[in-house]
């Protein structure tokens, strides 16, 4: 709840100067959908005043962390125009790219954490298009194939960080046609080709849960203030399976925000996630819950539920 006081404060309580240069803020969940703060996800800023470029907007995380920023030029509804930018938790940019009415136009770049880039490839009218190059945080190439329409077409290869050969996959159209996995002496996978493998915490989701279960203190200060509900923690599995990048992305109240981040963050190493046969790393959020569910013998916690994964932010797949 502090957390969406804060988004609140964040949007209102400058007083006289957010109140007159922004709109009212707009609370969205994942999809950017709007909705109500208890179930947001996030939050939107407009200015009120029309600039040259148009109406600037800025989107931020519920603890207030800047998430992205662009221009609009209408409003209802609203029509993306100029330099679109996201943003890590740490400051740095995520992504850019340039709108024209709506659609994504010219070159997009990523970025990770650290400023090196990630991706980069060309939207046209909203759809890929062209050749696309990911590269891995040491530099070394990690895809790169070719987009029609938004589609992949003809042959996509993918790298391990060493450089050598992990899978070529050869498409039409976006329909694959053939797919081939190399190990990395350069042998050919024996095994079948799973394109996408998540993570796995070690034993499988039912052992997550009961780590969590086992773990998650629920303390007399939440009890005795009655502070009950899920908060919601992101964290990444990085390539090497271990959790990095820990942060509450909705909250409740410090005394059980302060508990969830480090229930997580102390997690085991998992079985790190797999794209085309390269050890990737995944972004997760995961709902944890505090209520005084206790039997006066054995200390039974509520049960906890599933991570859900969030993917990264391209033009294609969020405002």
């Amino acid at each position: 709840m502090k957390a969406l006081l804060f988004a609140f404060l964040a949007a209102t309580a400058c007083a006289p100067v957010v109140r007159a240069q922004s709109l009212p803020a707009v609370y969205l969940n994942a999809r950017d959908e709007e909705t109500v703060p208890d179930s947001a996800t996030h939050y939107r800023i407009v200015d009120r005043k029309k600039g040259e470029s148009g109406y600037a907007m800025r989107d931020y995380a519920l603890n207030g962390t800047l998430l992205l920023r662009g221009t609009l030029t209408g409003l209802e509804p609203s029509v993306r125009h100029g330099l679109f930018t996201w943003y890590h938790p740490n400051g740095n940019k995520a992504g850019q790219v340039h709108y024209h009415n709506d659609e994504a136009n010219g070159v997009y770049v990523s970025w990770y954490e650290d400023g090196k880039v990630s991706q980069r490839g060309e939207y046209a009218d909203g759809q890929r298009v062209g050749k696309w190059i990911s590269v891995h945080r040491n530099g070394q190439k990690r895809s790169e194939g070719t987009y029609v329409a938004s589609r992949p077409h003809g042959e996509w290869r993918y790298y391990y960080d060493t450089g050598q050969l992990s899978a070529i996959e050869k498409l039409d159209n976006g329909r694959s046609t053939n797919l081939k996995f190399f190990n990395l002496d350069g042998e050919l996978y024996a095994g079948a080709p799973r394109r996408r493998q998540s993570a796995e915490f070690p034993g499988g989701q039912a052992a997550l849960m009961q780590y969590l279960a086992r773990n998650t203190v629920y303390s007399k200060a939440a009890r005795r203030k009655n502070i009950t509900g899920k908060v919601y923690v992101s964290y990444t599995v990085g390539e090497d399976g271990r959790v990095s990048q820990v942060r509450v992305v909705r909250g409740l109240a410090p005394e059980v925000d302060i508990e969830a981040r480090r229930v997580v963050a102390a997690l085991p190493a998992f079985r790190p996630g797999r794209e085309y046969n390269v050890p990737t790393a995944m972004t997760y959020t995961l709902p944890i819950m505090f209520a005084p569910n206790f039997k006066l013998f054995g200390g039974v916690k509520a049960t906890q539920t599933p991570p859900t994964e969030a993917r990264a932010g391209n033009p294609d797949e969020s405002f």
